[in-house]
């Protein structure tokens, strides 16, 4: 497994495609009302200190993921513990992500299939790309991400006739409590899940490549998810955003150029389906990651498909309907999620500075 190498511009992607995973359907920031694409905006800006502990817990230890660091950092039984909890942290955020898009599919394109067989389309797929390994989950994220790459642009050119810029007027209309409200939100969900990420990464190409990836992916996919947001908001409306399970979807559908260019959100589909797969894939192999270490196995790929199948038949049975799949993504996933988005990286990272610092002037001290 260590033998695996990832290059920069593959991991970027991985970080960008996870990001715009269930963001691309889901509603972002919205407490903020008409405001959220500056909540979303000031996310980005919160989030860099975040990402950076992220890089700098990496860097302290090259070649180790999240697991191996906190094994190193914390002793064998304390160290076990936290990797089950970030272990299970993975595996939930992919039986949720597995069911956003079950629900989606269904409910946009195949409403009289059983939600189930999207479900286990996808998490099939997921089980053979993470069984492949690393390197092959990020050429495959490079391709996607570079198929991907214009069509927010496409999207936004096409709708221009249907904005109407009243609707984020006047600014501020919801005042700063919404607006930091919602800025919250929208660290939890998408830009803190990506410490999902640092449970994989174990192969970056070299120790000062944590830094890079991770802030050039938060930029290259935080920012236009920031333009996209906005765009629907002129284009529905706060009042209708907020109500619309898929605002994406619902805004895609508003693309048309008379009788010669008309349905044009397969494109979004398409997009929303391809991030989705890579997040899942992601998720599945942080898990399976932190399974072996806690269980001292050779491989994380030889429980790839017990966790997938587990995966599945979560995701099959963790909500009735998709009200209470968005309620719960309002109401208990930001401060259930804050948990390991934050406070315990930041206590990893302190404790990780300390050990790293004490032993370097222990080995001073033997030298002199």
């Amino acid at each position: 497994m260590n033998k695996e190498i990832i290059s920069n511009k593959s991991a970027i992607s991985l970080i960008v495609l996870f990001i715009f995973g269930s963001s691309l359907i889901l509603p972002t920031a919205t407490d903020a009302g008409s405001d959220l694409w500056i909540s979303i905006l000031l996310a980005i800006v919160f989030t860099i200190p975040i990402f950076l502990i992220y890089s700098r817990i990496l860097s302290l230890y090259p070649n180790k993921d999240l697991f191996d660091i906190l094994i190193i950092v914390f002793g064998k039984w304390i160290g076990k513990f936290l990797c089950l909890l970030f272990s299970w942290f993975a595996f939930h955020l992919g039986v949720l992500v597995l069911r956003n898009f079950g629900s989606f599919i269904i409910t946009v394109s195949f409403p009289e299939t059983p939600m189930i067989v999207p479900m286990i389309f996808l998490g099939l797929l997921g089980v053979w790309v993470v069984k492949e390994g690393i390197e092959v989950l990020g050429r495959w994220s490079w391709i996607f991400f570079i198929f991907n790459a214009p069509a927010p642009t496409l999207v936004t050119l096409l709708l221009i006739p249907k904005m109407d810029f009243n609707n984020i007027l006047p600014l501020f209309y919801n005042g700063s409590k919404a607006i930091l409200k919602g800025t919250f939100s929208a660290f939890s969900f998408p830009f803190g899940e990506v410490v999902i990420l640092t449970m994989i990464f174990f192969c970056l190409s070299n120790r000062k490549s944590s830094y890079k990836v991770f802030l050039s992916g938060l930029f290259i996919g935080g920012i236009p998810l920031a333009g996209i947001s906005l765009v629907e908001i002129l284009v529905l409306g706060p009042d209708l955003y907020k109500a619309s399970y898929f605002p994406n979807h619902s805004v895609a559908t508003k693309i048309g150029l008379g009788d010669f260019l008309q349905r044009l959100e397969i494109l979004v589909l398409i997009a929303a389906v391809t991030g989705g797969f890579v997040k899942i894939s992601v998720c599945l192999m942080a898990c399976s990651n932190g399974i072996a270490k806690v269980f001292n196995l050779k491989d994380y790929r030889s429980v790839i498909f017990p966790m997938g199948l587990l995966m599945i038949n979560f995701s099959y049975l963790i909500y009735d309907n998709v009200m209470e799949q968005i309620a719960w993504a309002d109401e208990i996933w930001p401060y259930y999620a804050f948990l390991f988005q934050a406070i315990l990286p930041i206590i990893v990272f302190i404790i990780a500075e300390i050990r790293k610092s004490s032993k370097i002037k222990s080995g001073r001290n033997s030298d002199e």
